[in-house]
């Protein structure tokens, strides 16, 4: 989820103390250490930390509300080692940007289940999966309305991939490529 850097910091100090309430005057300095806020810039933070977390200040499942005090982080906290960094023998390249498909199943599409996301209204929620299996990545459409598409032809049943493939999910562009063909920067020339 999208959180601005103030959101952001209000939740780590929330989940950091949890479950004790944090008091509002201990978040305004935290929050902004030297300035002098309005009381309501506090609400606006913690109003942006439960609409990213979907929560609400009526029936809260994540950021609690002690009146006249301050707020405490209620949800339960899992924690996770640290993870190596994502590796893949593929990734799918966009004219801004790659995405790693490491092996296993990969979702496509526009919806936040989806580790390769879309930022276009012509692709689904969940517009396609792709899976790798070794030296294999099949792409298959899940359902889209707008269609998936191999080099130029619309798919209707799970297409193997091949090095330099042009995927089109409904409208958007990636080319499918090897991460070991992706070779190093050019150095631009002068015109």
């Amino acid at each position: 989820m999208a959180l601005s850097p103030k959101a952001f910091e209000l939740l780590a100090a929330l989940i950091a103390h949890r479950p004790r309430a944090l008091p509002q005057d201990h978040l305004r300095d935290l929050l902004w250490p030297k300035a002098h806020v309005g009381y309501t810039s506090l609400a606006r933070v913690v109003t942006e930390v439960r609409k990213a977390l979907g929560d609400a200040a009526s029936n809260p499942a994540f950021v609690r509300t002690v009146p006249r005090y301050g707020y405490a982080f209620t949800g339960t906290v899992v924690a996770q080692a640290e993870s190596a960094p994502v590796t893949g023998r593929y990734v799918l390249v966009a004219d801004d940007r790659e995405f790693v498909l490491p092996e296993g199943e990969t979702l496509v599409g526009r919806g936040p289940e989806c580790a390769v996301r879309l930022a276009s209204s012509q692709v689904s929620r969940v517009h396609a999966h792709v899976r790798v299996s070794g030296r294999r990545a099949v792409v298959e459409d899940g359902g889209s309305k707008n269609g998936t598409w191999v080099n130029g032809a619309r798919i209707v049943a799970p297409a193997e991939l091949a090095e330099g493939d042009e995927v089109l999910f409904g409208t958007y562009r990636l080319v499918f490529r090897s991460s070991g063909t992706l070779g190093s920067t050019r150095t631009a020339t002068p015109r």
